[in-house]
């Protein structure tokens, strides 16, 4: 199992049991599911890190059916790991994969804007901030904020956007692994950067997109299993 992000809508504890499975199986292997998930919660983002999904389970109430998550094996446990690729300001979050070429004049220029950064080098941290720039300006969607800021990100990355106001989860990926699985019994839909996981939570994968054009999914609520497919040229 590699490193991944993971992006879900409407079953967010069914979600976590399946992190306790991963879990199960990276113990036999001698090794620790390391996690950070972020759910959105009446209209709030919460944060939880933890080696112990079983915990999650039973300290922690989801209702909002949104959410997104880093997770990964390893033997060491996530503060002594360096920068995560997950960040959250509670009202936007972000997570990432891949590289982004020109993350920093991205945030020269938000800085610039009295954008005042927590640490000096979390790429999904700029990712917030540059979210909700977009967001800030009212005439923005969050649709067209996603567009903009795929417009403005060079690189190859996959990265996903809660937003808490709107009850959207935003995925977008250039020439960087993304896939996407939905249940056939239940309205859930599942994205990810890694095929093989993915089918740990979602066995009826619909489709996967590897290094192809970039594309945009915005408008999964929990409210709605539509989504709206956007491409770039």
């Amino acid at each position: 199992m590699n490193s991944s992000i993971l992006g879900f809508v409407n079953q967010t504890e069914n979600t976590l049991k399946r992190f306790q499975g991963l879990r199960d199986k990276l113990a036999k292997e001698n090794a620790r599911l390391e996690l950070v998930i972020c759910t959105l919660e009446n209209e709030y983002i919460q944060s939880q890190c933890s080696l112990d999904v079983s915990e999650l389970l039973s300290d922690w109430q989801f209702n909002g059916g949104l959410g997104i998550a880093f997770f990964r094996p390893s033997p060491i446990f996530l503060p002594q790991y360096g920068v995560i690729p997950i960040y959250s300001t509670g009202h936007v979050a972000a997570a990432y994969l891949g590289v982004i070429d020109n993350i920093s004049e991205i945030r020269d220029k938000l800085i610039s804007d009295g954008y005042q950064f927590n640490s000096k080098n979390n790429v999904a941290e700029t990712l917030c901030y540059l979210l909700d720039n977009h967001l800030a300006d009212g005439h923005f969607s969050p649709e067209n904020a996603m567009q903009k800021m795929m417009e403005k990100l060079e690189g190859r990355f996959t990265f996903m956007a809660l937003v808490a106001k709107e009850r959207w989860l935003m995925v977008g990926s250039r020439d960087y692994p993304l896939a996407v699985g939905k249940n056939r019994c239940h309205p859930t839909v599942y994205f990810g950067t890694d095929a093989e996981t993915l089918v740990q939570f979602s066995p009826s994968m619909t489709s996967a997109f590897w290094n192809g054009k970039p594309v945009i999914f915005y408008g999964a609520s929990h409210q709605s299993d539509i989504l709206s497919p956007y491409f770039i040229v």
